[in-house]
């Protein structure tokens, strides 16, 4: 019962996901692609992101109660890529902030600046063995779902977003979906088919076009490392 729940709520993200990135994708071409805070879709993006971020996160019990916080594994981020250390630094140094759900909230304003937010939790995705130690086996991020959210979020690499930070009470949000933002795509995806097959075709093409770019910064890692050994190799026969 509780393996049947989690797919169901898997599945239900899924799509909250996909009419999510599909509505800020729309209300951006009209705006220019720039995005500020205030923007109504983006907030909406945020909050069904966090959801996801959260979907089977082990319960941690310490002395001030249970802690269940999405910034745990955001951190994992820093050591496995470092180009992110930045990122981390600045959320640690952001003197408002008190709570880790606040730090990740931050943490995902910042990523989605750099356009960086899909290679990021690509990378998480990657090392499903460090994830474990955050998540239940059957949580989003832990299942092939989570590599298709990859895919959607490169898509949103094509809007600027303008996100300050100062001055944000992100440690006492309450992040509930607005459904009303989504009730007439809802209304055109139970209407029509054709909608669905061209979503799920997006979502592939995504993928894979994910997946090419990661193989291809990991030929050029290898060349790089050959090209180090061979450096060593004729220092070693000088």
């Amino acid at each position: 019962a509780s393996r049947c729940q989690m797919m169901e709520e898997r599945a239900n993200l899924m799509h909250m996901m996909k009419l999510s990135v599909k509505v800020l994708l729309q209300s951006a071409l009209s705006l220019g692609r720039s995005l500020d805070a205030d923007h109504a879709p983006l907030q909406q993006f945020f909050v069904v992101m966090e959801h996801c971020l959260k979907h089977g996160l082990k319960v941690k019990k310490s002395f001030i109660g249970q802690n269940k916080s999405f910034f745990g594994p955001l951190e994992l981020v820093e050591k496995l890529c470092p180009e992110a250390s930045d990122i981390a630094t600045s959320v640690r140094n952001l003197p408002e902030l008190k709570t880790a759900v606040g730090r990740g909230r931050a943490w995902l304003y910042l990523a989605l600046m750099q356009k960086k937010l899909a290679d990021y939790l690509k990378v998480l995705i990657d090392n499903k063995h460090l994830l474990s130690e955050f998540y239940e086996p059957e949580a989003l991020m832990m299942e092939e779902e989570g590599m298709v959210i990859v895919g959607l979020l490169v898509g949103l690499n094509v809007l600027d977003a303008n996100l300050c930070l100062k001055g944000e009470d992100l440690d006492s949000q309450v992040g509930v979906i607005d459904f009303s933002l989504y009730l007439k795509d809802v209304q055109e995806l139970d209407g029509g088919k054709e909608h669905e097959r061209i979503t799920d075709v997006l979502d592939q093409k995504n993928y894979v076009e994910e997946l090419n770019r990661h193989l291809s910064c990991t030929v050029g890692d290898l060349q790089s490392k050959i090209d180090g050994l061979e450096k060593t190799n004729s220092k070693l026969q000088e």
